[in-house]
């Protein structure tokens, strides 16, 4: 770098690196073990994976709150998708050029060359850091689960995967989410999965019926927690 200060990750992600554009991420919210969490998906970012690790195979979306829009601020719900609660570990975290800086008298503020904040300690309330580690385009998951290794964002399912733009419905004929395969017996192998379906039943299509997967509609972020 010509100026400036970067921060990096010990297996070497760029976390801040002020002679660029990019910006870090904030964390602003956590819970070890919780089956529903308070946001606005339109501005924030959900990272989450199972509260438990003694798990096969976990499937799970969020359910939109009964009067909101989807992507509107409120209380989703973690569930399956037959609507069974699913306890999970999450953080909500937010770009810091979305943050208005801190005003206190001490720590550390970065801003990049474009002079957008990019990291301010007096942001930080105790819930640590998160970087985003891997990265997938829209549609560049099959949409098939642990069924097939084109959806497989990551082998390793101690990383956070992101829930925006994911939808349990509570009706079993429809899902969009993530799907966590904790057994190497089963599926392709151990790892995050993009599942999402849609079941056609009698009426549709001609009556046909049948499973169709939906490729991801939006961009999907694999994360690891720092302090969290």
């Amino acid at each position: 770098m010509g100026y400036g200060i970067s921060f990096e990750t010990a297996n070497g992600n760029v976390q801040i690196d002020s002679d660029t554009t990019n910006t870090g991420i904030i964390v602003i919210d956590s819970a070890a073990s919780a089956t529903s969490v308070t946001f606005n998906p339109a501005e924030v970012l959900l990272f989450a994976k199972p509260a438990s690790t003694s798990y096969s195979n976990i499937k799970v979306g969020l359910r939109t709150p009964s009067g909101y829009g989807y992507n509107s601020p409120g209380t989703y719900t973690f569930e399956d998708p037959s609507g069974n609660s699913v306890a999970m570990e999450y953080v909500v975290a937010k770009w810091s050029n979305e943050q208005t800086a801190s005003s206190s008298d001490y720590g550390v503020q970065v801003y990049n060359s474009d002079g957008d904040l990019a990291f301010d300690s007096g942001l930080y309330t105790g819930d640590g850091g998160i970087g985003i580690i891997s990265f997938s385009g829209q549609q560049d998951l099959s949409g098939q689960g642990s069924s097939s290794t084109t959806s497989r964002m990551t082998t390793d399912v101690s990383k956070y995967a992101v829930f925006n733009g994911s939808f349990a419905t509570g009706n079993s004929n429809s899902f969009f989410g993530i799907e966590y395969n904790n057994s190497s017996s089963t599926g392709q192998g151990v790892g995050i999965y993009w599942l999402s379906y849609i079941t056609f039943v009698g009426g549709f299509f001609g009556g046909g019926m049948g499973t169709h997967y939906v490729p991801n509609f939006t961009p999907r972020f694999i994360a690891e927690g720092g302090s969290v």
